[in-house]
C-alpha cells in the first residue's frame, strides 16, 4: 500500500488534527511533545509550533526528521509533557529521531520547509516509512480521551499565559471540564492522578 493511503487510513485528514506525540533529534538532544498534525492538499503534513517550545527550538536549529508516534494511551501523552525522563526510546528505521517504545504506529519523516510567523511556526514533513504494529480495536472510554484533552489546553495554556490572559482562563475553564469528565467515567487512581496534576500545574500558571 502506499503511504499515502496508509496515512488516510491511519485518520489523517485535510480537516481535522491528529493528535500524535512528536520525538525528534537534534545533535545529542532528544525530545518528545504532543502535536497535532493535518495532512496538506500537497501530501505533506504539517505542523504549527508555538515559539518557545523546545520542539520549536530544535527545528529552527537544523533537526532535520522526526518521527509521528500514534498512540490512544494516555499515558504516553502524559509523560511527553510532565515525565519526559520516562519515556522509552528504540531506534527509528530510516530517519536519525526515535522512536516512543510502545505505540500503536510510527510515521518516520523529514522535515522539508520551515517557515516562522510572529508567535509560531509552520513546518512541512515528508513521510518516508510507516510502521503499523498494532491496530487494537477497543470500546470507547471518555476519561482517556479526556485526559489528552487536558494535555493539549495545557500546552496551549504554556504559550498564551503570556500573550492572552482571556484564552488562558477559558483554557484553564476547559480542564475542569475535562477533569469533571474523568472523575464521573472512571474510578482508575492512575488516570484520576494525572488530570488533577494537569489543573494543579494549570493553576500554578
Amino acid at each position: 500500500m502506499e503511504i499515502q493511503a496508509q496515512i488516510r487510513d491511519l485518520g489523517f485528514s485535510e480537516h481535522t488534527y491528529s493528535e500524535v506525540i512528536l520525538s525528534i533529534r537534534h545533535k545529542d538532544k532528544i525530545n518528545a511533545a504532543p502535536m497535532g498534525v493535518l495532512l496538506g492538499e500537497d501530501e505533506n503534513l504539517h505542523l504549527r509550533i508555538y515559539k518557545g517550545q523546545r520542539t520549536c527550538r530544535m527545528i529552527m536549529d537544523g533537526a532535520e526528521d522526526c518521527i509521528l508516534n500514534i498512540t490512544d494511551d494516555p499515558r504516553a501523552f502524559y509523560d511527553a509533557v510532565f515525565r519526559k525522563d520516562r519515556i522509552a526510546y528504540c531506534p527509528s528505521q530510516r530517519v536519525s529521531s526515535p522512536r516512543i517504545c510502545g505505540c500503536n504506529a510510527y510515521i518516520e519523516c523529514i522535515i522539508i520547509n520551515r517557515s516562522e510567523r510572529e508567535e509560531l511556526i509552520e513546518v512541512s514533513l515528508k513521510p518516508i516509512l510507516i510502521s503499523i504494529i498494532k491496530n487494537p480495536v477497543i470500546a470507547y472510554h471518555r476519561a482517556e480521551p479526556a485526559i489528552i484533552e487536558a494535555l493539549i489546553c495545557y500546552t496551549k495554556l504554556l504559550h498564551f499565559v503570556k500573550s492572552d490572559r482571556r484564552v488562558a482562563e477559558e483554557l484553564k475553564e476547559r480542564m475542569q471540564i475535562f477533569k469533571d469528565i474523568v472523575y464521573h467515567s472512571t474510578r482508575n487512581r492512575e488516570l484520576r492522578m494525572m488530570i488533577t496534576e494537569i489543573l494543579e500545574r494549570a493553576r500554578r500558571c
